[in-house]
């Protein structure tokens, strides 16, 4: 899965949507048999009912749009994700991370983590809307020189340049280096949320 933004962006350049398709429809598949071993049915099935549409829409004349739907709906979730957890009575992902990580969590901390969390999720928005107006009025290949390469070098040049804010200004809080944060991050289950 971490392959695809690569795989979208050569596929595209090549002018070979259904190579995308295939492998779009290949990760659903792997990740809907995982859950339904794991006695997730409706997500399980859910999956299954989504390689069905799309195998339904590759034989429309509708397919070309297909291609626009997983980074919009990413960078979407992802602003979903952020901003829900800014509602009354949820803590904000970024302090639920840092808790998570065993940092203890003074009032500066709780209120950098808010706004954090909402730039997080402007940022994600803003992303979508940016990659939907980009398909709608641009070429393809400007769209996925976008979607599938500059805006996971913007994300990764926020997440480092908000890493080097918080190592400077809450000394102390994270130890090690950039590449033991990410470990550290990476090793929180989604299930732990």
């Amino acid at each position: 899965m971490v392959a695809y933004p690569l795989v979208a962006y050569i596929t595209l350049l090549l002018k070979q949507p259904l190579f995308l398709i295939g492998y779009l429809i290949l990760i659903l598949l792997l990740v809907s048999i995982e859950k339904c071993r794991s006695q997730r049915w409706y997500t399980g099935g859910a999956l299954l009912a989504v390689i069905a549409l799309i195998l339904y829409l590759i034989q429309q004349t509708y397919i070309q749009y297909l291609i626009f739907l997983p980074p919009i709906l990413i960078l979407f979730s992802l602003f979903i994700l952020f901003s829900q957890s800014l509602t009354a009575g949820k803590i904000p992902l970024i302090s639920l991370y840092a808790k998570l990580l065993g940092n203890k969590l003074d009032e500066a901390h709780l209120r950098y983590n808010r706004s954090l969390t909402i730039i997080w999720a402007g940022f994600f928005l803003l992303m979508a809307t940016t990659s939907i107006l980009l398909a709608v009025f641009s070429s393809t290949d400007t769209w996925s020189l976008f979607t599938h390469v500059i805006s996971y070098v913007l994300i990764a040049s926020f997440f480092i340049i908000e890493f080097m804010y918080r190592k400077r200004h809450f000394s102390g809080e994270i130890e090690g280096g950039f590449f033991q944060f990410i470990i550290k991050i990476i090793k929180i289950r989604p299930t732990n949320l």
